[in-house]
């Protein structure tokens, strides 16, 4: 067997499951070219050279277990963040913003956040949930992102299984650790909407993280929406 990195299979399925209900993209071998690149340039190399390697790299991330959860969903939602940026740029430019928020390079002290993900199912059956709106609000405002295709709100889709993630743009102080306070807010046309109270601690760091840390990744208590019952005439 040649030596091989194991992602680019699993990056190229992620792709075909993201792009089902987007054909016209999915035969567009330059888009999915770009949409490949920019997922393998933000995760690490995993090269294996036997049978042996293939099986358990496979299980570590096709497995429904805890363990896996990170990189698969890192992956699915990096998919799905590159579609929605070739799919940005394709439109015409409309004069808005971007929110995500840009730092010159120099070198400064600075509080990085993790990746932020989590699920919504509903309560009473626990199957998850599509079409939720998932904010991350910060001083009662949604949280500036990290980078562009990073929405915020977050609407959960089929093809990630009711997850939901966000990355939180970085914040400069020289402060050596910092705890900072959002709020989640979850809603649904046909649910009771939900919010809680999230704390992210950081360190000082002296660079921007600009890829998926599979590790560092916070992973929230699952959001059990309650089905609204329509009141009897």
């Amino acid at each position: 067997m040649q030596l091989k990195n194991y992602q680019e299979d699993i990056v190229l399925k992620a792709i075909e499951i993201a792009l089902e209900d987007k054909p016209e993209l999915l035969r567009d071998s330059i888009a999915a070219n770009d949409i490949a690149a920019y997922v393998l340039n933000r995760i690490p190399a995993r090269y294996i050279m036997s049978e042996r390697g293939f099986t358990r790299l496979a299980v570590e991330h096709w497995d429904d277990g805890d363990d896996s959860i990170g990189s698969l969903f890192g992956i699915l939602m990096l998919v799905n963040q590159a579609v929605e940026m070739i799919e940005k740029r394709r439109r015409p430019a409309s004069g808005a913003s971007s929110s995500s928020i840009v730092f010159e390079a120099e070198v400064a002290p600075v509080h990085n956040f993790p990746q932020i993900f989590g699920k919504v199912v509903d309560a009473s059956t626990g199957a998850p949930i599509d079409g939720a709106l998932v904010t991350l609000l910060s001083s009662d405002s949604p949280a500036a992102s990290a980078e562009p295709g990073w929405p915020n709100p977050f609407t959960t889709q089929e093809s990630t299984h009711g997850y939901y993630s966000f990355w939180p743009a970085p914040v400069r102080d020289s402060a050596e650790t910092r705890t900072f306070g959002f709020v989640l807010r979850v809603e649904h046309p046909d649910f009771r909407p939900e919010s809680r109270e999230v704390t992210v601690t950081t360190c000082c760091e002296f660079s921007i993280h600009d890829h998926i840390d599979g590790e560092g990744m916070l992973d929230l208590e699952t959001v059990s929406l309650n089905r609204i019952v329509p009141r009897p005439v």
